[in-house]
């Protein structure tokens, strides 16, 4: 039995996720703000929640993060320990079973994440020379198991890795040539690595997410990046992370534009409607807003609320309600500044907040609310006021948060 290592840094890396949807979340307001304020700009920090009246636990890491930091920290000993054919098969048997982790994540991509560690700690430090020593590992690797696809993904994948990094740590605007013909070199090494893989006769996603990554710096990109999304996302209908990469792709930085954007995310959600309702429609607007700065112009509103709300009830875990939490606050906020008092939209924003907060929130996460507190703060005095006003204090109920004068 492989022991779990303790790893300050995996656990960082897992609890990004959380701080990129904030990051979306302080851009999502109407098109038309010239000048976005981020929510935390506008709100005061707060010394305590309510001036300690509010009795619920608040993380600084979901437990669901840290979860997926020690399983990948669990396979990164193991790659240390070159114990590559139980780490191959695990991925391998992890992405034919599509398992799940704590909070939705592959349990596949989080043993290939653990197998990439030392890759990615280059990586961070722009160690470039270990980094590149670390692609003759996988080589290696790669030789020693021929059969399957566990070590040729993995292979592919360090590549990509490598090549994105690169491109990354050029300051803006523009990559120097060097670079970019770097780039693109290592995303056709990644190319040739997955030549004799099929990610559909494979059934396999884990080969599917990576093929798809190609399309930034292969010629036929723009011609391909629809269908092996397709690919990916049938294979894998209920994982949120193909319409999380795809959005990118739809905006005009890429090979989309911003008029057809709602129809690819009608498209989107009418593929996986049978398994996660309109939670794909959501997670594209959300990853768009991220890269745009603000919602691609088109929105349905109630399918976007409703999409929030699939998207949440496919785990039922505190780590996606904090995400849904943090995203409606941040939506009322935005609408506030603008909608009359009673405002229909603003009503329904305000009422879907307090819906989540009473019937699921249990527990705050603080790197899922835009500034922490203070957004914590202000979606509770949305919810609460009338209590607040009463001299109440906030509880964990039985199923969300209720309130109650203190005892």
């Amino acid at each position: 039995m492989v022991s779990t290592p303790q790893n300050s840094g995996l656990a960082t890396r897992f609890a990004a996720p959380a701080r990129l949807l904030a990051a979306r979340l302080s851009r999502l307001r109407p098109t038309h703000s010239a000048e976005p304020v981020r929510l935390a700009d506008r709100l005061p920090a707060v010394p305590a929640l309510l001036d300690g009246r509010v009795h619920v636990p608040v993380l600084d890491v979901a437990s669901e993060i840290t979860a997926c930091a020690q399983i990948s920290a669990t396979y990164a000993q193991m790659a240390a320990e070159d114990r590559w054919k139980q780490l191959l098969d695990a991925m391998c048997d992890a992405d034919q079973s599509r398992a799940s982790a704590p909070g939705g994540h592959r349990l596949a991509d989080l043993i290939s994440r653990g197998a990439r560690a030392s890759l990615t700690k280059a990586l961070e430090k722009r160690d470039w020379e270990t980094a590149e020593a670390e692609i003759d590992r996988f080589e290696a690797v790669r030789s020693a198991h021929p059969d399957g696809y566990g070590a040729a993904h993995l292979l592919a994948q360090a590549h990509l890795d490598i090549g994105w990094a690169r491109r990354s740590a050029e300051p803006g605007p523009g990559v120097p040539r060097d670079i970019w013909q770097l780039f693109l070199n290592h995303t056709a090494l990644a190319e040739a690595a997955l030549d004799d893989l099929d990610p559909i006769q494979e059934m396999s996603p884990l080969l599917a997410g990576t093929r798809y990554f190609l399309v930034r710096g292969i010629e036929d990109g723009e011609s391909l990046f629809r269908d092996w999304y397709e690919d990916w996302s049938d294979l894998d209908p209920t994982n949120p992370a193909p319409h999380n990469a795809h959005a990118a792709h739809l905006l005009p930085n890429w090979f989309g534009t911003l008029v057809d954007f709602d129809r690819e995310a009608r498209a989107a959600m009418a593929r996986t409607a049978h398994c996660s309702g309109a939670s794909a429609y959501a997670v594209l607007y959300l990853a768009a807003a991220e890269t745009h700065g603000a919602y691609p112009e088109g929105m349905d509103l109630p399918l976007f609320l409703g999409g929030l709300m699939d998207f949440y009830r496919a785990t039922c875990c505190q780590y996606r309600a904090n995400i849904v939490a943090g995203a409606l606050t941040e939506l009322h906020h935005s609408y506030a500044q603008d909608a009359k008092p009673g405002s229909a939209r603003l009503t329904v924003l305000r009422d879907a907040l307090a819906e989540h907060l009473r019937e699921n929130l249990r527990e705050f996460h603080l790197p899922a609310w835009e500034n922490g507190q203070s957004c914590i703060q202000y979606a509770l005095e949305q919810v609460f006021a009338k209590e607040l006003a009463r001299g109440e204090h906030i509880y964990v109920g039985a199923e969300g948060l209720t309130s109650h004068l203190p005892a």
